[in-house]
């Protein structure tokens, strides 16, 4: 037999606990059976109980309440731990590490990929027909115009689906009549500004190791005169690196002030870097504007489906001081970089809506 004696004073304290519980059960049983018996209604019987029920749900909030403090608490001190350089490159690689040994038991790497993690059934994005290859089969290259307003880029070419290149787009730009070094301005820009240096581009693509996806580090690299033929493209979706490369252009005359401002931007450079291989970018949605800031870029416009069977693909040439204008809707974009010295191109991502006045 086990007498109280004989139990830790820890389950003592269980039993006294629960002994209490039990007893008050009972009473409460009693009460109740009291009540019924003298002949009290359920609306009596809960303004009898009201300040037992208000004492037992004031108790019941004070528990969930302190509960979610600690909680808030907790992940409050995860999420500044993360922001220690070290303790989140240690996170990093233990969370690749337990998901890593996770796949035996559960295969994550669809959910990785997909480009939504819940469907929405009330989102149906507007996808080509064969309808819409009319406005592109008859096209087999890409116009160049100058002085063009804004009601004959619309109804000419945006509305028609038709790109363009503006030849004198950035004439009245004052950085295209300096003799800046560009690549000294923009690594510049992003390794002095204090809110640019730690930004991470949402993709970035090149062909020099650095040995980490990091711009900053990469800035560095391209920083050393010893380092050559080399490119890069990359693009800024945190707002203030999408501010801080507004520095670098303007917003074309041809646009109308109803269109917004670009959303994202790329920043396309090269040095002696002699390809013919097309390095494709994944863009948004939306108005596409390519700016030629030094130097030139070979492109190439590729039909989505199913007008890439009736449709022919556009190639071209984008000068110094000229301006690639397309709407993604119809085209997918690559380019290689010219064979200048140094090129510098800057791309723009923005919102558009076929019926902006």
């Amino acid at each position: 037999m086990v007498t109280t004696s004989t139990l830790s004073p820890k389950k003592q304290k269980e039993m006294e606990y629960q002994e209490k519980l039990k007893l008050l059960d009972q009473e409460l049983m009693s009460f109740y059976q009291y009540c019924q018996q003298a002949g009290f209604s359920e609306s009596e019987m809960d303004k009898i109980c009201a300040p037992l029920v208000e004492t037992i749900r004031k108790t019941y909030l004070k528990k969930v309440l302190k509960v979610t403090c600690i909680v808030l608490l907790f992940l409050t001190s995860i999420y500044a731990a993360t922001k220690v350089g070290s303790v989140n490159m240690h996170l990093t690689a233990l969370s690749r590490i337990i998901m890593i040994k996770i796949l035996p038991f559960w295969d994550w790497t669809p959910m990785f990929y997909r480009t939504c993690l819940v469907s929405n059934p009330f989102y149906g994005e507007y996808s080509l027909t064969e309808e819409d290859c009319v406005s592109c089969e008859t096209l087999d290259n890409v116009d160049r115009l100058g002085d063009v307003n804004y009601d004959q880029l619309l109804e000419g070419y945006l509305q028609r689906d038709a790109p363009l290149i503006v030849t004198d787009a950035m004439d009245s730009w004052p950085l295209m009549h300096t003799n800046d070094f560009w690549f000294e301005n923009i690594t510049q820009l992003y390794l002095q500004d204090e809110k640019l240096r730690d930004t991470v581009p949402c993709i970035m693509t090149t062909n020099i190791r650095t040995g980490s996806s990091d711009l900053h580090a990469f800035l560095k690299k391209i920083h050393n005169p010893k380092v050559d033929r080399w490119f890069v493209h990359w693009q800024n979706c945190d707002i203030n690196a999408v501010k801080a490369l507004r520095k670098f252009y303007q917003r074309p005359y041809f646009l109308a002030s109803s269109v917004s401002p670009a959303h994202f931007n790329w920043v396309l450079m090269s040095s002696d870097y002699n390809t013919k291989n097309y390095k494709k970018i994944e863009l948004d949605s939306g108005l596409i504007m390519l700016a030629q800031l030094r130097g030139s870029t070979s492109f190439r416009l590729m039909p989505h489906s199913p007008c890439n069977a009736t449709c022919s693909e556009l190639v071209g040439d984008l000068m110094e001081g000229e301006m690639l204008v397309f709407t993604n809707f119809m085209w997918s974009f690559e380019y290689f970089p010219g064979r200048n010295m140094d090129n510098v191109a800057i791309l723009t991502e923005t919102v558009w809506e076929d019926t902006a006045p």
